[in-house]
């Protein structure tokens, strides 16, 4: 449960777990003071931390970042649905409520095209460097394609520039961004895989992180490593997760991932 005020968002601390939900690499802009957290999704901005029982999120953008936690997504059902799948029993309760953001569409496009072979510090450094050249506003494609590969390339960018900037002038020049919403979720991860840059993997992010297809599993280095099953290539094992947990296979993923990278990881 949630409550809104002028300039506060109060979540039950069961139905939101800040670190989780944001070092779970489904996304970059973000930085850490202390125990709170400075958000930042386009050009608004909340600031993030526990007071008691409670998350609170602090912002004169509420109903901006009421959408962005999906907040209205009940987490405790959700937990519960997912709770009948004895592999997930120590991910569910290591991790608390993760909940799966919804993000900006062309931001998680060009997010995602960065985090391609990079780690979580350099892909938010990039980002970064990306929005100071913007006022600190995500760019939108229009401005993207304003600046040079250079210019991309001078912000570490490196062999993702052409990418990006190629990707950028495809979501400026055509109707792309606005058919992927209406777009099913297997059209849309075909116009997604047309774009310079997108894999797969990539698709998976932007259809689970923006569009809210909570049905798709990307699969990445620790999937491979953690859940799969004797030789199964990517997309055997994308398959067969995706059959068992069916439409809550996203925030499956995000859970495993969270667990066995970060919680286990940070320990190995």
């Amino acid at each position: 449960m949630y409550k809104t005020e002028a300039y506060r968002i109060t979540v039950d601390k069961e139905d939101l777990d800040i670190k989780a939900t944001l070092e779970c690499g489904q996304f970059f802009r973000y930085e850490k003071n202390d125990d709170v957290y400075t958000v930042k999704s386009g050009g608004n901005i909340c600031r993030v931390y526990a007071s008691g029982d409670y998350s609170v999120i602090d912002t004169a953008q509420v109903d901006y970042f009421v959408n962005f936690f999906n907040l209205d997504r009940d987490m405790l059902r959700a937990k519960r649905t997912l709770s009948r799948f004895p592999e997930l029993k120590d991910a569910l309760d290591s991790c608390g409520a993760l909940r799966i953001l919804h993000q900006p569409l062309f931001e998680t496009i060009i997010s995602f095209i960065i985090s391609a072979q990079n780690n979580i510090p350099r892909i938010k450094g990039i980002i970064n460097r990306l929005c100071g050249l913007c006022d600190d506003v995500f760019p939108t494609p229009e401005q993207i394609v304003s600046l040079t590969v250079r210019r991309l390339d001078g912000i570490g960018c490196g062999y993702r520039s052409q990418y990006i900037y190629d990707t950028a002038c495809i979501c400026a020049e055509t109707d792309i961004l606005n058919r992927l919403y209406a777009a099913s979720t297997v059209d849309a991860q075909k116009m997604l895989k047309s774009l310079p840059g997108v894999g797969q993997k990539i698709a998976d992010c932007v259809a689970l992180f923006s569009l809210g297809r909570l049905e798709v599993f990307p699969v990445d280095t620790w999937m491979i490593k953690t859940q799969r099953i004797g030789m199964e290539t990517e997309m055997q094992l994308r398959t067969r997760v995706m059959d068992r947990y069916g439409e809550l296979a996203g925030l499956a993923q995000q859970f495993l991932f969270y667990y066995n990278a970060i919680l286990r990881g940070n320990k190995a």
